[in-house]
């Protein structure tokens, strides 16, 4: 037996090292060693308490991610994907150069470290004095209430600011502190908590990783967040506004209306408030019309009026201008609204589809010498003639007015006439009729 075993030892060893190298050749034809590229690899710091220790703070100036060249056979590339690395930075290997080392593994077992080269191979930090200062916190509100509501009021539980630490050159770029609370579908006060964002002076978030944020008392907020109070107020609507004037027109002329544009206005507040002005806001600027010898509009901003009420604001997105309307006439002067159902009209087409405007009424303004008389909307007759109106166009059309003797008109009255053709429905027999 043994010297059956011993026999040709040379050709027997010959052929495993043979078989050897088939199978080698086989492997690298079907199941290659190659090479490929993970990029965006996020590098994640640990221990970076060790900074703090010596009352320093790092900035990261290198990229925060890396790019991995892994070498390993195709069957094990085609498994792995981005997440089955981890880049760690260890700051407690922090050198010299301001560099820390990169250490990589892989939650793969077939791929060892010298299979992988990470580019860069380390991380450039930058060592800075660690800084706390304080800053005010802006409440942001996102959604909406229920119908009928707005917030009125937020406050923020932990104080209207918070202290903030972190690198020096952080925190001069800070511009703003903001809390956002979701108000979605609240209908009464509720304790609702917010998220706290930083953002820089050109508006772009900041990363919180690298700060510590503690309320004014100096304890640390957990998960950089607060408490904020959310006062919900009531919404009215159709509160009648009103002006007021002050001064006399000019000898001769006199004050014949005032009127609001527009009349009523939405408001949001609390129910005394709201109650408290009975359903009508007088603007706080009073319109001048001393020595004023014809009529005029001036805007207002309602915002004005409110100014001294903290229970009282325009519903959000509302336009806080208005337009007052001031009518001066010359004494004697007066100023009818004729309706259009008053008016005769004369010569209509019949074939035409006719549209007024204006739709509603005449204004006529006459004069008489006698200040005492007194003209009233029945003296008036008013007539307009449509035999112009034959063909499809926009026509002004004088409207003949009539007065009572000792009156006579201060302007022409007016009337545009928009004349269409009417539209034609086929009868039983296919022919065309008017409707």
């Amino acid at each position: 037996m043994k010297h059956k075993w011993t026999r040709n030892l040379s050709l027997k060893l010959l052929s495993l090292v043979v078989a050897f190298l088939i199978w080698m050749l086989i492997d690298n034809i079907d199941n290659p060693l190659r090479s490929r590229l993970f990029r965006d690899v996020p590098i994640q710091v640990i221990n970076g308490e060790s900074v703090a220790e010596i009352d320093k703070v790092y900035d990261i100036v290198s990229d925060e991610t890396v790019v991995l060249k892994v070498t390993e056979r195709k069957n094990v590339l085609d498994r792995l994907s981005q997440n089955d690395f981890t880049v760690t930075a260890d700051m407690e290997n922090l050198n010299e150069m301001n560099t820390v080392p990169l250490s990589v593994t892989c939650s793969n077992a077939a791929v060892s470290w010298d299979e992988i080269e990470a580019v860069p191979s380390s991380m450039k930090v930058q060592l800075e004095q660690r800084k706390q200062s304080e800053f005010v916190v802006n409440v942001s509100l996102t959604g909406q209430p229920e119908k009928g509501y707005e917030v009125g009021r937020t406050e923020i539980v932990q104080g209207k600011t918070v202290q903030i630490a972190g690198p020096e050159s952080m925190l001069n770029r800070i511009g703003q502190v903001v809390a956002s609370v979701n108000v979605t579908h609240i209908s009464n006060d509720q304790r609702l908590s917010a998220t706290l964002n930083v953002y820089d002076k050109n508006g772009d978030a900041m990363q919180m990783s690298r700060l510590q944020v503690k309320d004014s008392s100096g304890a640390l907020l957990a998960e950089n967040s607060v408490m904020v109070d959310v006062t919900l107020w009531e919404v009215r609507n159709d509160i009648d506004l009103v002006a007021e004037t002050t001064g006399k027109p000019l000898e001769g002329y006199r004050l014949t209306g005032v009127s609001v544009m527009p009349e009523t206005v939405s408001l949001v507040g609390t129910k005394e408030a709201l109650d408290a002005l009975g359903g009508k806001l007088t603007l706080k600027d009073k319109i001048s019309v001393d020595n004023v010898s014809e009529s005029f509009i001036q805007d207002i901003d309602i915002t004005e009026t409110l100014a001294d009420s903290d229970e009282l604001r325009l519903v959000t997105e509302a336009d806080p201008t208005v337009a007052v309307s001031v009518q001066i006439e010359q004494s004697g002067d007066h100023t009818l609204s004729i309706p259009l159902s008053n008016l005769e009209v004369l010569n209509r087409p019949e074939d035409m589809t006719l549209t007024f405007s204006p739709a509603d009424e005449l204004l006529v303004q006459v004069h008489s010498e006698d200040q005492k008389s007194v003209i009233t909307v029945s003296d008036v007759k008013a007539s307009i003639d449509l035999a112009v109106c034959t063909e499809p166009d926009i026509y002004e059309i004088p409207v003949q007015i009539v007065l009572p003797e000792g009156y006579e008109l201060t302007s022409d009255v007016n009337l545009v006439v928009t004349a269409e053709e009417q539209e034609k429905l086929p009868d039983e027999d296919g022919q065309d009729m008017e409707e």
